[in-house]
């Protein structure tokens, strides 16, 4: 486990790069404008604390456009509490864990003020192989005319994927390793790999599996991590339709990747994402990534 000076340097970039997704979002209610209204955030490790500011530049950002100043307070909860989360994530399961420099602040006319995120989940390696979500919520006391603004921040929170990890991964529905990777793939070529699917409830589970983003109704933008695009098709994926898993069990859930041979597909980085339902539960999702040769 690294400690707290090698969290900032070592895991840094993989937090930035996947921040930045978030910084063309922008929560905005009447004058309230927030940014980012939504970040994602990859490879967090249990047991490290994170100054998201300080390792990645992001923050929150409030701006007030109107002629007199304004005060916000700022608050972090549970998606069942305030806000929503996107299919495949779960709700972090203390609120706490996430937490902010400031618990609210004032912003001058026509003037921006900002707050630091800090995050850290409990060093436990039950958590690792986790998809989960929080909200910021910013609310500012009424103004003249009685109306109270607010505005939701949509935090996505994907904790360090581990295919051995010391202990049966946390959820009712749970998996491990929670990223498929496939490296250097060679275009032409059949790949195979693996993944666990847990069952933490006292009864038998039949899961469904399917690709998320042939959802017309979902935005991959939302979920691919920096620097990689959607797999154009999804048909190049092969795994089961749906997974049995025996109760207080697991079961092996066996992919595929065939990547057409075709000059355009080296030196390509692309994602996937698996979505897990057993109609019961949370939801969970298997990210699949591919990266290709780069030359023939």
């Amino acid at each position: 486990m690294p400690d707290r000076k090698k969290g900032v340097t070592g895991l840094s970039c993989a937090i930035v790069l996947a921040a930045l997704l978030g910084l063309a979002g922008l929560a905005d209610a009447a004058s309230l404008k927030v940014a980012p209204g939504r970040f994602i955030i990859h490879d967090v490790k249990p047991g490290v604390e994170y100054d998201l500011y300080k390792e990645t530049g992001l923050r929150i950002t409030i701006y007030n456009d109107d002629d007199a100043s304004r005060m916000w307070r700022l608050s972090v909860h549970r998606p069942s509490e305030r806000g929503k989360w996107e299919r495949g994530y779960g709700e972090i399961p203390d609120a706490r864990w996430c937490w902010l420099d400031r618990s609210e602040v004032t912003v001058e006319p026509k003037g921006r003020a900002y707050a630091n995120v800090f995050l850290k989940i409990p060093d436990d390696p039950k958590y690792s192989n986790q998809h989960w979500v929080a909200t910021i919520g910013v609310d500012g006391k009424p103004g003249a005319g009685g109306i109270a603004l607010a505005a939701d921040i949509r935090i996505q929170i994907e904790t360090a994927s581990d295919a051995d990890p010391a202990q049966r991964p946390a959820g009712s529905l749970a998996v491990a390793p929670s990223i498929v990777a496939f490296e250097n793939v060679a275009p032409g070529s059949v790949e195979k790999a693996r993944t666990v699917l847990f069952n933490h409830e006292s009864h038998a589970r039949t899961v469904h599996v399917a690709p998320l983003f042939d959802d017309v109704n979902v935005d991959p933008a939302v979920y691919l991590t920096h620097g990689h695009e959607r797999l154009p098709d999804s048909a190049w994926l092969a795994f089961p339709g749906t997974v049995e898993i025996p109760a207080g069990g697991e079961a092996v859930m066996e992919i595929t990747l065939n990547v057409p041979n075709d000059p355009a597909h080296f030196g390509k980085k692309w994602e996937s994402v698996l979505l897990l339902e057993s109609g019961e539960g949370p939801l969970n999702m298997v990210r699949v990534r591919v990266v290709t040769k780069k030359t023939e």
